[in-house]
């Protein structure tokens, strides 16, 4: 009798696995798998697309197009992972895009950010004018806790909005890379410490230090932004970089120890981890990608021109000195 290994040695895989192959090898659980995804990607499709129809007469006319971009992220992502569930061979390529749409989504939440808060100038002022301090003990660096916060300047700001930028562009290396190896007809030796496997290699430190970044960015911006609910929408954000980051750290553990085989006739242990890896992210993505779209759609009060829109905290406290600037004027 063949142990699983040998069984999953002699599996003849076609190309494209899809639809048909993955029902011979797992039946009509896969039939309640499409059903139950109908029944996620439907309201998330329907809520963005309302919203975006919406959008214009919610926010003032300079937030619409990064807002129109986030408010795009959850039905992108929803829909990347369903054609990744539809046809498994895909897996590798779809678990790539969907990494560049979240990046994407944290360089639109910067930019709106930033626009919210009247520009980079301001932020810096803000900074200077509330005391806060670079938080460079965020996480995952919280060994620069004990370390002194240094000030907030625009140097300092460029590059924590630049880091997601540049994790970006690897990503979409990343991608350009693995399609060129498809093109070709080249297969990888499956070696992490190999030549062809650069590029993933290098997207483990860009993507540290982007996230560390980031983290400082959004801590920045829980203080600038203070009583503006879209402030969330980079930590919704952020989570969903993490979870679906571990989630390959969880499946290589998974496959290393043995938990997880092939499944007869036409799954191989590779197609399978991808194929669990995005039934849990569908989920993923419909349950944090509602609230998102909903956060993306509240209204800003603001009786400021859409030009100069700058959270409330900020503008509150550019009253207060304008105020003693004219107190000091009538004294004098």
């Amino acid at each position: 009798m063949m142990n699983v290994s040998e069984t999953c040695d002699t599996l003849n895989i076609p190309a494209i696995v899809g639809p048909t192959e993955v029902y011979s090898s797992i039946g009509h659980w896969n039939t309640a798998v499409y059903i139950i995804l109908a029944l996620h990607l439907l309201p998330v499709w329907c809520a963005g697309t309302i919203t975006l129809y919406r959008l214009s007469s919610h926010i003032p006319p300079l937030l619409v197009p990064p807002t129109a971009w986030l408010v795009s992220i959850p039905p992108a992502l929803m829909s990347l992972t369903a054609t990744a569930i539809v046809i498994p061979s895909l897996g590798k390529y779809v678990e790539v895009l969907l990494e560049i749409v979240i990046c994407l989504g944290l360089v639109k939440f910067i930019q709106l950010s930033i626009i919210i808060c009247g520009g980079p100038e301001n932020i810096v002022s803000f900074c200077k004018k509330r005391k806060i301090k670079l938080p460079i003990g965020s996480p995952p660096f919280v060994c620069f806790l004990p370390c002194r916060k240094p000030e907030v300047t625009r140097t300092k700001l460029n590059i924590l909005v630049f880091a997601p930028i540049l994790l970006l562009v690897v990503k979409i290396c990343m991608l350009a890379i693995d399609l060129i190896f498809l093109s070709i007809g080249y297969h990888p030796s499956g070696n992490f410490i190999a030549y062809e496997n650069l590029h993933n290699i290098i997207s483990f430190p860009v993507g540290l230090i982007a996230i560390y970044c980031y983290t400082m960015f959004n801590f920045i911006m829980n203080d600038c932004m203070e009583g503006n609910s879209k402030r969330f929408l980079g930590i919704i954000l952020l989570v969903e970089f993490i979870l679906f980051d571990c989630l390959r750290l969880f499946f290589i553990f998974l496959t290393g120890t043995g938990m997880l085989t092939c499944v007869a006739p036409f799954l191989s242990q590779h197609l399978v981890v991808h194929l669990l890896k995005n039934y849990i992210k569908a989920f993923l993505a419909t349950g944090l990608g509602i609230p998102f779209i909903k956060l993306c759609s509240t209204k800003i009060e603001t009786s400021m021109p859409p030009a100069s829109v700058v959270c409330t905290s900020m503008s509150s406290l550019v009253s207060d000195e304008s105020t003693k600037h004219r107190i000091v004027d009538v004294q004098e």
